[in-house]
């Protein structure tokens, strides 16, 4: 099964996630995707001005292991779960001396354990929103159990720097301390500016008000937030928490091995069109030799044609493989491992150009939902990205490095970055005046520019579609605002 969203990650960058889920634990899973880009012929984007080379370096993709879930009650309590994990590693290293394989197993843990509580505060995060109604006891309950987690954790930082070990294990499990302080500070006031929103009692608000600073003051004791200045915005802050999320959350980023897919049948019909010119330029050869005899101008004249052809010959049959490779082959293969090197998956990608009459009925009809001015389509004009992409995922060695058998899917984040189609936009303000009480009157109106795009899933459960519209203008990304589809 795939879940997908699609936002803003930057002003010129929309972030498309997809976490693909593994269906069976024995077979590979299959998935494939294809993404329309739709857009205005006056952004001056078509196969001349934007060949695969620019789009490839306008998107960016991340493949990593998708956080397991769990409760904060299973996160205490489960004897398999990552804090009990970490409990065992940190008693092995206290114990005798460290190995290498401990060394790396103790960071994994600490790293997990990161990953996995910020998917559950994200989780509950989501909860507390949905819910229109909180209950007050199971919210303090919450509260009294990330404590819990929180003092449980910082008990092992204070016996792991007791011990005579490394200074680099030490500091990983301290920052691990200020990666998982920063998450719950982060969501402890997200969580106070929806409970003031919902008007929850002041009993609550206050136990949370509470929390906040009981966790502010042991970041103050730590030295988390210290800057050269006063400024909370501190770049070197930004630059600190983003280093330290990177660190934590690499334990679940995967490598990629990135090939051009289908090289060596593109070799072979290489080589085979320069024997096939070959076999002509002699031929004529051959036959010219027997007619006219050697050093004669007829003789000449017959060699240079015949090696203009060789030279035409090799090079159509090259450019009619290129133009008909594409739909057999992908551009990139990209092979997915883990850090032990094993194989996890494989992800095919390929970009083209398509006409609108090339699109299947569904997403034509998907498209022309929803439009501005009911005109013919083909008048109003728009160049069609297609970004497809191809999804195979191999189950036997799936997180076997990080001994999670909770891990079921990856998350796989492609950011496009859109910068190149704001080149030929227009100012995004524009005057424009209307007649008010006799009087005319100026105004200034945002210049905006629509572009669609429409996600098509093949997944083992069927065909599913999504469509988004992206509004823009010249100084980036407005809003990225979802539209229903009917079913069709």
């Amino acid at each position: 099964m795939i879940y997908d969203n699609v936002k803003i990650h930057d002003n010129f960058s929309l972030e498309i996630k997809s976490i693909y889920e593994i269906i069976s634990e024995k077979k590979k899973t299959n998935y494939s995707t294809i993404t329309y880009l739709f857009i205005p012929n006056g952004l001056n984007i078509n196969t001349q001005t934007y060949p695969k080379s620019k789009f490839y370096n306008d998107v960016k993709v991340y493949i990593r292991y998708n956080a397991s879930e769990y409760t904060l009650d299973e996160i205490l309590n489960l004897k398999s779960g990552p804090l009990h994990q970490l409990i065992k590693i940190v008693k092995k290293i206290s114990s005798k001396k460290v190995s290498k394989k401990n060394k790396l197993e103790f960071e994994s843990r600490v790293k997990m354990l990161g990953a996995i509580l910020n998917n559950t505060l994200k989780n509950k995060t989501l909860i507390l929103k949905e819910n229109k109604k909180l209950e007050i006891n199971n919210i303090i309950k919450c509260f009294e159990k990330l404590k819990k987690v929180l003092a449980t954790y910082r008990s092992l930082v204070v016996n792991v720097d007791a011990l005579e070990i490394d200074e680099d294990l030490k500091n990983t499990i301290k920052y691990g301390d200020e990666y998982i302080s920063n998450i719950t500070n982060y969501h402890l006031i997200i969580w106070l500016e929806n409970f003031k929103i919902k008007n929850v009692e002041k009993e609550l608000l206050k136990e949370l008000i509470g929390f906040i600073k009981e966790e502010q003051t042991y970041r103050k004791t730590q030295n988390f937030d210290v800057t050269d200045n006063e400024d909370f915005f501190d770049e070197m802050l930004f630059h600190k928490r983003s280093q330290l999320k990177k660190f934590i959350e690499s334990v679940l980023f995967l490598n990629r091995d990135i090939r051009k897919d289908g090289t060596f049948f593109e070799q072979s019909i290489f080589a085979l069109a320069a024997g096939l010119a070959m076999v002509f330029s002699t031929a004529i050869a051959f036959y010219y030799q027997q007619v006219y005899g050697n050093f004669t101008l007829p003789f000449f004249i017959a060699l240079v044609v015949g090696y203009m052809f060789k030279d035409r010959i090799k090079a159509s049959i090259g450019l009619l493989f290129v133009s008909k490779a594409s739909s057999f082959y992908h551009d990139f293969n990209i092979k997915i491992k883990d850090s032990a090197t094993n194989l996890i998956g494989i992800v095919k990608e390929n970009f083209t150009f398509v006409p609108f009459n090339k699109l299947g009925p569904k997403v034509k009809k998907h498209r022309l939902k929803n439009k501005f001015i009911d005109a013919d389509y083909n008048f109003l004009g728009e160049q069609i990205i297609q970004y497809k992409k191809k999804i195979v995922i191999y189950p036997k060695k799936f997180g076997e490095e990080i001994s999670d058998n909770r891990l079921n899917s990856i998350v796989d984040i492609t950011r496009i970055n859109l910068y190149r189609f704001t080149t030929q936009m227009d100012d995004p303000k524009k005057e424009y005046s209307l007649l008010k009480k006799g009087k005319i009157i100026n105004r200034v109106g945002n210049r905006i520019y629509h572009i669609n795009l429409i996600q098509k899933f093949y997944t083992e459960k069927g065909i599913e579609f999504k469509r988004y519209l992206v509004i823009m203008n010249r100084k980036g990304i407005k809003r990225i605002e979802p539209i229903e589809l009917d079913v069709l």
